[in-house]
């Protein structure tokens, strides 16, 4: 009897510490998200290392420098998703027919859009101009990448929903990615790169509600979006 007693109580005290955990506010979400936003920063820091180590600008580096900037780059992108997947996220299921066609335009319009400014078929372009070892190493970079938009997307969709009301139609998350993923480009790339940027980040953040949020089908999405 006493072991029931004691059994008893551990659990009570289980649950009890369960419903006293913090739910997450808005400020969490959007801290989430610029978490992500940082960790695609840190390829800049990277960059600068690596130029001073290996004594050129990132415009002259060979190959095999690319290369293995790309891999590192992957790894710490890699390890800040997996920290921020751990969050809670609004994951739903059971997509209408009706948002599948609407993601489907959404995904025609990407890559018209992409194909229109890069003056051709991106892949195609990239695999002519980068050879085939740096094409696939560059597209591995491209989809781990998608995670980290992703996770800008999603802790800020969810951040600005905890804000207002009624809100879970609107594409916050996008225009989060705009003013982060999006601006960052127009201060490195120049303003071309990032007005095409940002222009993709509308279309990433819309692509992720049609899809209800769903943050599988969703990465799926935007990086096939990313890419092509």
């Amino acid at each position: 009897m006493y072991q029931y007693i004691i059994k008893a109580e551990r659990e009570a005290m289980i649950m009890k510490a369960i419903n006293l955990k913090k739910e997450n506010t808005a400020m969490d979400y959007l801290g989430y998200a610029l978490y992500a936003f940082g960790g695609l920063g840190l390829e800049i820091l990277l960059m600068m290392l690596e130029s001073s180590f290996w004594g050129v600008q990132s415009g002259s580096w060979t190959i095999t420098q690319h290369v293995i900037h790309w891999g590192i780059t992957c790894l710490i992108w890699g390890i800040v998703g997996y920290a921020l997947m751990k969050q809670p996220l609004l994951i739903r299921s059971k997509i209408k027919k009706t948002n599948w066609y609407m993601a489907g335009a959404i995904i025609i319009v990407s890559i018209a859009y992409t194909s229109i400014t890069w003056n051709g078929f991106k892949p195609a372009i990239e695999l002519y101009n980068n050879g085939i070892v740096k094409f696939i190493v560059q597209y591995i970079y491209y989809a781990v990448e998608s995670l980290l938009i992703l996770l800008i997307i999603a802790h800020g969709q969810k951040a600005f929903e905890k804000w207002f009301k009624n809100a879970n139609h609107f594409p916050f998350g996008a225009l989060l990615l705009a003013m982060t993923w999006g601006m960052i480009h127009i201060l490195t790339q120049g303003v071309a790169t990032g007005i095409f940027t940002c222009i993709q980040s509308i279309l990433f953040g819309s692509i992720y509600l049609v899809l209800n949020k769903d943050i599988k089908y969703s990465y799926i999405a935007i990086a096939f979006m990313f890419m092509l």
